[in-house]
């Protein structure tokens, strides 16, 4: 896929050089996007970790941006099975900031 393809499909990140948001979260969300987006859509992390959490899919986000989400926040996890939900608070509020412009339930393009 390439570059501009990976970008259609982000909801903060449309390739600027410097993040333009202030907002800890916004912020946060663009860098997720740029490295998804800089890794060219290939990204493992923590994905078995994930996978053996029998973590939640999200439909309007694409699996390996949902890892670099992931293995950024695990990161930072205490107990990563016991603030799982957190982690999911966090996703629907990626999903929820921009809902005007693009469907929760759609990757955008």
């Amino acid at each position: 896929m390439s570059k501009e393809e990976l970008i259609r499909q982000c909801r903060y990140y449309n390739g600027e050089k410097n993040n333009p948001h202030s907002d800890k979260y916004m912020s946060w969300f663009w860098d997720m996007e740029r490295v998804y987006v800089s890794r060219n859509g290939n990204f493992v992390g923590e994905t078995e970790i994930y996978h053996n959490l029998q973590g939640r899919k999200f439909t309007g986000i694409p699996f390996n941006l949902l890892m670099v989400m992931f293995t950024s926040w695990a990161k930072y996890a205490t107990d990563i099975a016991k603030e799982l939900s957190d982690f999911y608070e966090l996703i629907e509020l990626y999903l929820d900031l921009v809902s005007d412009h693009f469907s929760k339930h759609t990757i955008p393009d």
